[in-house]
């Protein structure tokens, strides 16, 4: 490090710094603070309760070789976005609503006391989003935005599948040949990813290509759309998992199918079906992308607040004999827990390990667990270790 870098501070903070220096001097932003904990920036804009937070994470790393001017001019075009525009009244914004796809721990990990954006469940482990579409960029609806709109919640995702739906209209019209894979790469306009939101359409891409249809959404820009494959589908989905793990912003390594209402749902082949253990892989990946990052942040939060609880993380077994991956969350003797949900139950005592494990849904049924309201992904609170009774019970299901 040089002198100028040990003046200034460490190349993030000197981001930080730039985004501020942008942030103050936005139409609309009446102050900006740093909040380095974090790595964002709260913006305080006029005339709306609250902040709205940058986090600077994903934008750093996007923009780390771009040149001073480019890294200013995507700063610049966030945060206007950020900002009330004079035209965002509902009449004016309708038409520019559209679903996407998110993990479902985006926008989660903030400050204590953060109102995410507007949100409901799309599919395991993916939360469907409204965003305003504009030229440069994309805007995220926080629930604010609502009330100064005067419509309901259910309002506002309807417009935005509404939008999407003639958009989806227009993606089926490319070409499709029978038997082969497309790879649709967003620019920012296509919003290929939120096709899956669509019903109907995944079913009539299959019609297209002559069988059903597979689809994989690594990240938030890419949409692979396959004929569902007789072999080669253990070479497919490491090839999705490679590109899950090195994307700046993921989204699922899952594959997924229509459903029998139409609605795309993730692809589970049944047990002996030779595309089951890759599947069930990527199930996993996901389940522990997303519990770990959740308990990394509640980790943080419980900590600084001091409350004692255990957040228990999400384990991943894969049997030498090649079964299947299978998810574990421990639960021990004499600590209150927050488990995360498994296909396993893990029965331990300090200092002597595991005692013997069970599968999720007998645990759940003897010992009586309830998932706990808020979190996503869910989480149940255990406090006390089961009766005597209950653990003979349960030992009668021991995997082990």
């Amino acid at each position: 490090m040089g002198l100028l870098d040990r003046f200034a501070g460490s190349p993030r903070r000197r981001f930080a710094q730039l985004a501020l220096r942008v942030a103050r001097r936005t139409p609309g932003v009446e102050r900006a603070v740093y909040q380095p904990d974090d790595f964002a920036i709260a913006i305080h804009r006029t005339g709306i309760a609250g902040p709205a937070h940058l986090y600077l994470s994903n934008v750093f790393r996007e923009t780390a070789d771009a040149s001073p001017a480019e890294r200013r001019e995507r700063l610049e075009r966030l945060i206007r976005l950020m900002a009330p525009m004079p035209e965002d009244d509902w009449d004016s914004v309708r038409g520019k609503l559209r679903p996407v796809l998110r993990p479902v721990t985006f926008g989660v990990a903030g400050p204590t006391g953060m109102r995410p954006p507007l949100s409901r469940p799309a599919m395991p482990y993916l939360r469907e989003l409204v965003v305003i579409d504009a030229p440069e960029a994309m805007a995220y609806v926080p629930p604010d935005r609502l009330e100064t709109w005067g419509v309901p919640v259910e309002e506002v995702f309807a417009a935005a599948r509404e939008n999407l739906a003639a958009m989806a209209g227009g993606v089926l019209d490319r070409p499709w040949r029978d038997g082969m894979a497309i790879s649709m790469l967003d620019d920012g306009d296509g919003y290929f990813t939120s096709m899956l939101l669509t019903p109907g359409w995944l079913s009539e891409v299959g019609e297209r290509m002559g069988g059903p249809a597979l689809a994989f959404v690594p990240d938030s820009n890419t949409l692979l759309v396959t004929p569902l494959p007789d072999t080669g589908a253990e070479q497919l989905y490491a090839a999705v998992e490679h590109a899950f793990g090195e994307a700046v912003r993921y989204l699922s390594p899952v594959g997924y199918v229509a459903g029998p209402d139409g609605r795309s749902v993730p692809y589970t082949p049944p047990p002996g079906h030779p595309h089951h253990l890759p599947a069930r892989r990527a199930d996993a990946v996901l389940a522990l992308t997303e519990y770990s990052n959740q308990t990394d942040w509640l980790a943080e939060q419980y900590t600084k607040a001091g409350v004692d609880v255990h957040v228990g993380s999400l384990l991943a077994v894969e049997p030498p004999d090649g079964g299947p991956v299978e998810t574990v969350a421990t639960w021990t003797e004499g600590v209150s827990t927050l488990l995360p949900r498994a296909d396993t139950v893990a029965f331990a005592r300090p200092g002597a390990g595991i005692d013997f494990r069970v599968p999720w849904r007998i645990a759940e049924e003897h010992a009586g667990l309830c998932p706990e309201p808020l979190f996503a992904p869910v989480r149940y609170r255990v406090e006390t270790w089961p009766s005597a009774d209950v653990l003979d019970g349960l030992r009668l299901h021991s995997l082990d």
